[in-house]
């Protein structure tokens, strides 16, 4: 009987040997038999996620994130629901904005957690799959239960048992940092001139990173320089002007310069308020007669690219909102003196004197004070040169600097004729961002026709048109096009508002600010991918480079026997610098490329592919 079972067992384990790879289960059930051999830290586990069991009332909208099956901190417990639960209910305790979004945050099992939304947006959902970073609750558990006590009594937050208790929170000081990342801050290694990221080898993609350890040097521009110029530096995010670019091109061709845009970058706004500068020709005009080639190229050199399609948000993002017959409508505003010159005339305006100055249709000469942040250095020199050269076609342009700490003010109580500020920004990838920012109040106090007098910023109507006529309100379209997470029912409202933008130019979009990150290609690094690569077109948020190195496309070099990538950044030095996360001055969190080696975001948003792609996370849905 033995001896037939045995031959059974072993013509079973020949067959098997020759079938093909049987599909693997839909989901694993936990009376599955054990591997023989364990799976790798963060494994895909294939499941399939269940809708949640119920749904609390007031939900609108609900996203769940599945996590990889046997993730570890870096001191041995498990990454699970638990942590993330425990972290938004810090959140809650810290009276942070995006409970305003949110209904409540319930882990249905180990792996999968939903986030029930009570209002939609691309603000919520980006501060869920990306950019909000979980804490051990190996670390933190005692403040995360007494925050998940406080928020189910719905306790006053403002109470002095609450502040006791984030005064305690802020003042911890653990002896290391625990992380789920492939590195750890080594404690041992922090010192006033540099700190060392460590392998940690149960963290995220670990066993893919074959670089032992990071080096970070404490500094910016001008401590890196003599580091790149004696081969001592592999990649920085620092600014670089055009002679710090030309020096370390100069010592060698192992140095290639990073591109990418930061999508941020200057634009002129217009005050309604001062006539004519509230005609849409005359904003046209101004347009046609800035040369804005020019004008990146001396604000910003190469890191300066000229805005293109002038819809009021990164143009790298235009094809991802509107389709390629939308695009085509769009007016570039090619520099063209003469089209500024039909424009101004076509309203009666009229250029006179020998000093050839344009005068409007009521017989004022034009002649309009530009004011600038003086400490912005780069939005300086734009309106320097933007003065120079519409002074040259015959409007008159003062440039006037002044403390950058008072732009909100400044703006708010529309104090200005002109005035260069931040037109456009993308802090994540959608136009909201923009738009709110530079059409409504936002967090710049642009805009608010409907605000009090003295408070309207530049005063712009939110009652407009479209170039082909389409009546829209401003204000509305914009709350449209941020509402839920329907991506395809945002776009309508988007292409209308940049139609607007477009033709009537409230802002005057400059150049867009774009990296330029030396990196050492021979030394002790190699592959990285070719400067003309899709990747760069994300931005820092979403980081090309951190993407590269937590995926492994990065290698240490045949030469470099230490493994090494040395990089810098100007982090809090000791003795601030402390291992606590809810601290201001944390060693840990290091601008977007060295904070994702201790803590890699769930998704990464690519602009390509116009999504949020699963990076830590198994996955992600919304239902």
């Amino acid at each position: 009987m033995k001896k037939n079972l045995v031959l059974t067992l072993l013509l079973a384990i020949a067959l098997a040997a020759c079938a093909p790879a049987a599909t693997p289960a839909p989901a694993p059930t936990t009376a599955a038999l054990k591997a023989t051999l364990p799976p790798p830290p963060c494994s895909s586990t294939g499941q399939t996620v269940a809708p949640a069991a119920s749904v609390p009332e007031g939900t609108k909208a609900t996203i769940t994130i599945a996590l990889r099956a046997d993730c570890k901190w870096s001191d041995g417990s498990a990454f699970t629901t638990k942590d993330i639960v425990g972290s938004y209910n810090i959140r809650w305790l810290q009276s942070s904005g995006t409970w305003n979004s949110l209904v409540d945050v319930v882990a249905r099992n180990a792996q999968v957690v939903d986030f029930f939304v009570k209002t939609p947006g691309p603000a919520i959902l980006d501060t869920i799959v990306r950019s909000e970073i979980t804490r051990p609750y190996a670390q933190y558990g005692k403040w995360m239960d007494a925050a998940a006590d406080f928020r189910k009594k719905n306790a006053d937050r403002k109470s002095d048992d609450v502040k006791k208790v984030l005064d305690e929170l802020a003042a911890f000081r653990p002896a290391n940092a625990v992380v789920y990342g492939p590195y750890n801050v080594d404690a041992k290694q922090l010192t006033e001139a540099q700190f060392t990221l460590v392998k940690n080898a149960g963290g995220f993609n670990a066993d893919k990173i074959d670089f032992d350890k990071v080096v970070v040097y404490w500094g910016d521009t001008l401590q890196d320089m003599p580091l790149y110029l004696s081969g001592d530096m592999d990649y920085s995010s620092n600014a670089y002007s055009p002679a710090n670019l030309a020096a370390i091109r100069a010592a060698g061709n192992q140095y290639v310069v990073l591109g990418g845009p930061a999508t941020n970058g200057p634009g002129i706004y217009f005050n309604n308020d001062v006539y004519p500068l509230n005609k849409k020709e005359v904003r046209q005009a101004f347009a046609y007669a800035i040369n804005r080639v020019e004008n990146a190229q001396v604000a910003f050199g190469e890191a300066g690219k000229p805005i293109k399609y002038e819809v009021g948000f990164t143009d790298v993002s235009v094809p991802v909102w509107l389709t390629p017959a939308q695009i085509a409508k769009l007016n570039t505003y090619d520099y063209d003196p003469k089209k500024a010159e039909a424009l101004l005339t076509g309203l009666g305006f009229k250029k006179e004197g020998s000093a050839g100055i344009w005068t409007d249709d009521k017989g004022k000469p034009m002649a309009y004070e530009l004011i600038v942040p003086a400490d912005f250095t780069e939005y300086l020199a734009s309106s320097e040169n933007v003065a120079q050269q519409l002074t040259k076609f015959g409007i008159k342009v003062t440039v006037k600097p002044y403390q950058s700490s008072e732009r909100n003010n400044v703006h708010k109580a529309g104090k200005y004729q002109l005035s260069m500020d931040i037109g456009f920004r993308f802090t994540y990838f959608h136009p909201f961002v923009s738009y709110d920012y530079n059409l409504r109040p936002g967090i710049g106090f642009k805009n608010d026709p409907e605000g009090a007098e003295g408070a309207r910023g530049m005063n712009l109507p939110y009652a407009q048109k479209t170039a082909d006529g389409k009546a829209i309100n401003i204000k509305e379209s914009v709350d449209k096009l941020a509402d839920g997470f329907d991506v395809e029912a945002q776009k309508p409202y988007v292409a209308d508002v940049a139609s607007f933008f477009n033709d009537s130019l409230p802002v005057l979009e400059m150049f867009e600010r774009y990296l330029t990150d030396p990196i050492d290609t021979k030394t002790r690094v190699t592959g990285w991918l070719p400067v003309d690569d899709k990747i760069y077109k994300n931005n820092q948020n979403n980081s090309p480079v951190a993407r590269q190195f937590l995926s492994g496309q990065l290698k240490p070099s045949a030469t470099n026997k230490t493994k090494q990538f040395n990089t810098s950044y100007p982090y809090t030095q000791p003795p601030k610098a402390n291992f606590n996360f809810y601290s201001a001055d944390n060693i840990m969190q290091n601008g977007a490329v060295l904070t994702n080696f201790l803590y890699p975001p769930f998704t990464y948003y690519d602009v390509n592919e116009g999504k949020y792609v699963p990076f830590f996370a198994e996955s992600w849905s919304i239902k």
